[in-house]
């Protein structure tokens, strides 16, 4: 098949990312294809966040408020990608991104994804 049309990339968006649950998980390493979720940050203080996104248009769509982790009781490193998971704690890992930056998360700092940051897009 040739490509999506508009409706279609909109289903799709609407099936895998808005359909159900889905949480943001801070990485420290590309986890790669294989979802390999080991380079996620470990430490007491942190969890993974739920995430909404808006109604797609035109097979784009974007996280629809701020996503702000919990204050770090500790050191978490270096957070370098960020995934996207069906299950708060486990599951499977659905989406991964390099972030435009690299982070250092040390003790008393709070992480936060701007509202709009990650955004998908079938084209």
């Amino acid at each position: 098949m040739a490509g999506f049309t508009n409706y279609g990339e909109n289903l799709v968006i609407n099936e895998v990312l808005r359909s159900r649950q889905l949480y943001v998980g801070l990485m420290k390493a590309n986890p790669e294809e294989a979802g390999n979720s080991s380079s996620e940050v470990n430490a007491i203080s942190y969890e993974r966040q739920p995430i909404q996104y808006i109604e797609p248009k035109l097979g784009e769509t974007y996280n629809h408020q701020d996503i702000q982790f919990p204050t770090a009781t500790e050191d978490w490193g270096w957070i370098t990608h960020i995934a996207i998971f069906d299950s708060k704690e486990n599951g499977n890992m659905i989406l991964f991104s390099a972030l435009d930056f690299k982070k250092e998360i040390r003790a008393a700092d709070i992480y936060k994804i701007p509202r709009a940051y990650l955004i998908f897009s079938i084209d």
